[in-house]
């Protein structure tokens, strides 16, 4: 019936009536949202589409502006297709100058820039400060030709009060210099270090890390790992193939222990809530009685361990001072690189005296064996 009304007015009629209903309409329902309510919900998209998405209103227009997770890589600003060094850094620095979310969740930087670039990826950072980043990731893969010319991260920026609010770090391909007057990240939980370089070491720089919970050290190049303090909140600890000189490390309350390092000077407090370990050393020596005199023993109330280790053949004792009893030891798995004259099996035999130190070992614990001895 009233298309057909519709149909008997004039065209002037009929316009002016579809104007009067279009604009009778009750308007979307996000423009009845209050005003703090929208960014809660674009927050939740990538900023790509938010930036999109701000085109549809003019109301929405600078909305991408409050986004609380800036992340700038090829796949996020450029679908993919690398457009080179200079384009990127100008992206970035586009985006962050009409940029003005107060408190940042995350800032994540994930390009292959070097020294070269020290200046705006100082600013970038500069910025995550400025902005109480919590979680910062600064990922700068793949390296720079040179190695020289790795960037040198500035603890500087992040000093007492300007880092109390990063709670998790993550660094890749960066240069680590921590100053011994460094006091920073008071409440840091999380760092994870991949491919960094550090100068010296991190004892004047983890001390400081009171809350510090999960620590990850991987490919880095550091001389040692020297924490006399304890680190009283960690839980999880992995450190593997860093190159290290000598380790030392009191985590009263470990639960989780990832090791693989060559057989260097080592120094555990007792790990006595540590449940599960994986460790592997680095050596063509025989090391079955360095990593139980060194680290398996720390673990007196460990459930399960993995074990990569190498046995020469000829060995013939098993180190009484390294026997201690493992009564919640349930699985043992132990992956041996066997060595040495075939004709000798004492070595081997060693592992037979383990048995008496895991009365609770489960059946499914296994021992894998390869050997390296000519037939």
């Amino acid at each position: 019936m009233g298309k057909r009304w519709v149909m008997e007015m004039s065209p002037h009629e009929a316009r002016r009536f579809k104007l009067r209903r279009h604009n009778s309409r009750p308007k979307t329902r996000l423009d009845n949202l209050p005003e703090d309510v929208i960014p809660k919900i674009l927050s939740r998209l990538p900023l790509k589409e938010v930036v999109q998405i701000s085109t549809l209103s003019s109301g929405w227009r600078h909305v991408w502006r409050y986004h609380p997770d800036l992340i700038f890589s090829v796949e996020k600003l450029f679908d993919g297709k690398d457009k080179g060094d200079q384009e990127f850094v100008t992206s970035v620095n586009d985006i962050l100058k009409d940029h003005y979310c107060t408190v940042v969740n995350k800032f994540k930087v994930n390009y292959g820039l070097s020294e070269e670039h020290g200046d705006d990826l100082d600013e970038w950072l500069r910025f995550s400060v400025l902005s109480k980043a919590k979680n910062v990731v600064l990922d700068l893969c793949p390296p720079p030709k040179c190695p020289d010319n790795v960037y040198n991260f500035p603890l500087h920026l992040f000093d007492d009060r300007n880092s109390s609010c990063v709670l998790s770090l993550r660094l890749v391909l960066v240069c680590l210099r921590p100053a011994l007057n460094f006091c920073g990240f008071a409440n840091l939980r999380s760092l994870k270090l991949h491919r960094v370089y550090v100068s010296k070491d991190l004892h004047c720089m983890l001390p400081h890390c009171v809350v510090l919970e999960w620590l990850s050290l991987t490919d880095c190049f550091m001389p040692s790992f020297t924490m006399s303090e304890p680190l009283d909140h960690l839980q999880y600890a992995c450190i593997q193939n860093c190159s290290l000189q000598s380790m030392e490390l009191h985590a009263p309350n470990l639960t989780v222990f990832e090791y693989s390092e060559q057989d260097v000077p080592i120094v555990l407090g007792k790990f006595h809530k540590l449940t599960k370990a994986k460790i592997e050393v680095l050596s063509d020596s025989d090391n079955l009685d360095y990593t139980f005199s060194h680290l398996v023993r720390a673990m007196p109330n460990a459930e399960e361990i993995s074990l990569r280790i190498h046995i020469q053949n000829e060995a013939r004792q098993f180190m009484t001072d390294s026997r201690c009893d493992f009564i919640n030891l349930r699985y043992l798995n132990i992956e041996v690189l066997v060595d040495g004259d075939p004709g000798c099996s004492s070595g081997i035999l060693r592992l037979a005296s383990l048995l008496e130190l895991t009365p609770s070992l489960d059946v499914q614990s296994a021992c894998y064996l390869q050997s390296r001895s000519p037939p």
